[in-house]
């Protein structure tokens, strides 16, 4: 069923404080109890508690189990403030590492998918495990929604909606200033090759792998055009119309002539 009613949605980029989670929890959880109270849906950056390393005696220390400080701040979050709360952080299981996505309902429910694609230039792939399964399509207030991470984009099959399946793409990174351009021009290329919004939440501030400026976060519509509405502190917002949304698709539906292909994974 196609969404009835609109969809507000906020990115909160933050300048994340390297391997303290609790810092980065009290930044975001201020930062939270800010938002407009009609929000629907927050996005917030990759590893957003932690940060990456390619340091393995770092990585020990700082992942957490699903039901860590970390995650058990994020369910806690999405039912005191009744919005549904989407990122990803750094996750510890029977002494694997991953890139944990995680999307948790103001019910108190929570689905996870870990991170397919390995960013191996950052040594991501040496210290952390792939995921082995496609990201879960969420029903948000109506909203078919799906999650890639940060370097998930740069693979158009991964991210394909078949037959409109999903109606926005989340996306929580990393994503250096530097290759600012890819990752605009990716970001478009996915909200118009599936006629879905993406909302692109990226990091602030200053890493070992360089700049993330405030402004790259950004939310686009199913034509790519960005209609983020960014606030000082770095906080975008923006309303997503279920009626022009829904016309829009029945309009020019390129959908119904795209190829059928089964997604094998190893």
């Amino acid at each position: 069923m196609p969404p009835v009613t609109d969809l507000k949605v906020a990115l909160l980029p933050h300048d994340i404080v390297a391997y303290d989670v609790k810092a980065n929890l009290d930044i975001v959880g201020s930062r939270i109890s800010d938002l407009e109270p009609d929000t629907d849906l927050v996005v917030l950056p990759e590893m957003f508690s932690t940060g990456f390393t390619p340091q393995p005696e770092v990585l020990c220390r700082i992942a957490e189990p699903n039901d860590g400080p970390t995650i058990t701040t994020v369910v806690q979050w999405a039912m005191q403030y009744n919005v549904h709360v989407w990122g990803s952080f750094t996750a510890g299981e029977h002494n694997n590492y991953f890139n944990r996505g995680f999307m948790a309902t103001p019910d108190g429910e929570i689905r996870f998918y870990d991170k397919r694609h390995l960013f191996s230039y950052g040594g991501e792939s040496r210290v952390l495990t792939p995921g082995n399964s496609l990201a879960p399509i969420i029903n948000v207030n109506g909203w078919n929604v799906k999650m890639a991470i940060c370097y998930d984009i740069r693979f158009p099959v991964w991210n394909r909606a078949r037959g409109n399946d999903y109606d926005i793409l989340v996306v929580p990174a990393n994503w250096v200033q530097s290759r600012f351009f890819a990752w605009k021009h990716l970001l478009i290329a996915r909200a118009i090759e599936n006629q879905c919004f993406v909302l692109g939440c990226n990091r602030e501030g200053v890493d070992v792998y360089g700049e993330y400026r405030r402004g790259d976060s950004m939310i686009l519509n199913n034509w790519g055009n960005d209609i983020s509405d960014h606030r000082s502190d770095g906080t975008a917002y923006s309303i997503l119309n279920a009626e022009k949304f829904n016309i829009d698709r029945l309009k020019f539906a390129p959908w119904r002539d795209a190829d059928d292909f089964q997604l094998i994974i190893d």
